[in-house]
């Protein structure tokens, strides 16, 4: 960060012009193809790769559920011998195709299914209904019977978005755990900044400021304000301990981080 003047905020962003601005010689001379590691050497985790699978797919609607009470439901579980030792995945990835359709403001949930398990240790409390298709799986996932909301054909039924909120939060205040709000959960989604910048080729730190700017003007009056900037003060360890204001970026600084 640099003061060039009153009022006059430089931000060099490098997530915006896709170099590292501190370093003109590597923006002109990027690392040659030989030095990037082989795709043997990249690492991906299993579990994360397969829960992103199954996030991707869209089930068949269930039309029709058992009708039974919660506690009938918890015995015939236990009658026919199923617990949370039973599950086939202990984590997934809520992100479903059917929610990012309408929105996609925030990043998927990563849901440990075997913590939830093993925390509540009932699994009618979240597969609270069974198909009524005898062949169809016991707990069939959320997103069978939750899918796009107002289905006027089912409007008994949560879209998949509420039903997520509705059971999630709702089990974390009863239970005084985990998070109730938005970034608790998710991560934000942050849009693509190439579809939204208007810089020429070889756009100076002047001009990239500009453009942070033409968006973000709030956060660039903020920063003028903050203590970050505002900065100055004596320095206790300077000779004889002068209690002048020499030193801070609202004095004489620059570039200094």
């Amino acid at each position: 960060m640099t003061r060039t003047g009153p009022g006059v905020l430089l931000i060099v962003t490098a997530a915006l012009t896709g170099v590292l601005c501190c370093s003109p010689a590597l923006a002109a001379n990027p690392l040659p193809d030989e030095a990037s590691p082989p795709a043997a050497m990249v690492w991906t985790a299993p579990d994360q790769e397969a829960a992103k699978k199954r996030a991707a797919e869209v089930v068949p609607f269930v039309l029709a559920v058992m009708d039974e009470c919660r506690l009938c439901r918890q015995q015939r579980l236990r009658d026919m011998g199923l617990s949370v030792q039973d599950q086939s995945e202990s984590y997934s990835l809520l992100d479903s195709p059917i929610i990012r359709e309408t929105e996609d403001h925030y990043g998927p949930v990563r849901f440990m299914h075997a913590k939830h398990a093993g925390v509540t240790k009932d699994c009618a409390l979240c597969h609270h209904y069974r198909p009524l298709d005898e062949a169809a799986s016991e707990t069939v996932r959320c997103s069978a019977c939750h899918q796009e909301p107002f289905q006027k054909d089912h409007p008994e039924r949560l879209g998949l978005k509420a039903a997520y909120h509705q059971q999630c939060m709702g089990c974390h205040r009863e239970m005084d755990k985990g998070p109730i709000d938005c970034r608790g959960c998710h991560r934000k989604n942050v849009p693509d900044h190439k579809d939204h910048l208007q810089l020429v080729e070889g756009a100076g730190p002047f001009q990239v400021t500009a453009e942070c700017l033409r968006c973000h003007k709030p956060a660039g009056e903020d920063m003028l304000k903050s203590a970050h900037w505002l900065w100055k003060g004596p320095s206790p360890y300077t000779l004889d301990h002068r209690k002048d204001v020499e030193l801070g970026k609202a004095t004489i600084a620059t570039n200094n981080f």
